[in-house]
């Protein structure tokens, strides 16, 4: 059976969902949803999201040099999934979805209060690909509560992580499997 082209995302998911926080020069913060991301370097720490031109996400990047990157979960992927929708610049993402902002260690970018982690990046490179800009950020700093950690590594089983598989389906992560590459 072939599938057509336009629903190959829906076939490689559920993905990773995040939420991107950034501040404008106004010091407007602005936070909305991807899923369309992936790490992509160890040394140094490097995460790319693809992000379409002209969105407050990649201008406050551009313009501020830095971004948050948020895993979503499930205590609050209702309200985080609701940061996708389109406001005006200068209003607030995290009002419309009753989110908090809190100071990130070493950015200018808020942080998500009620998100057990949040991944604090610097503006690295940007790169036109197709209909989106791969946005990359270098990973300085990561802020996670003590329940968010287990055995020196997150604990995506008690954390409830958000996977997009496509439109408004989404898939929450209950446990982990291990596997023998053997």
């Amino acid at each position: 059976m072939n599938v057509s082209l336009d629903k190959y995302y829906g076939l490689i998911s559920p993905r990773p969902t995040v939420c991107i926080s950034t501040v404008d020069s106004d010091g407007n913060s602005n936070l909305a949803p991807y899923s369309f991301l992936t790490p992509l370097s160890f040394d140094p720490p490097l995460i790319v999201i693809g992000v379409g031109e002209g969105k407050d996400t990649l201008v406050n990047a551009r313009e501020i040099g830095d971004f948050v990157v948020t895993p979503l979960t499930e205590e609050w992927m209702v309200e985080g999934i609701k940061t996708g929708k389109s406001l005006p610049k200068g209003e607030s993402e995290f009002e419309l979805a009753g989110l908090n902002t809190v100071s990130s260690e070493k950015i200018d970018s808020p942080s998500v209060a009620e998100a057990k982690v949040n991944i604090e990046c610097e503006y690295y490179d940007e790169f036109e690909v197709g209909d989106h800009i791969l946005l990359v950020g270098e990973v300085v700093n990561i802020s996670a509560s003590e329940d968010a950690v287990k055995n020196s590594r997150l604990a995506i089983e008690n954390l409830g992580a958000v996977g997009h598989i496509s439109g408004e389906e989404f898939s929450i992560a209950r446990e982990i499997t291990k596997i023998k590459r053997s």
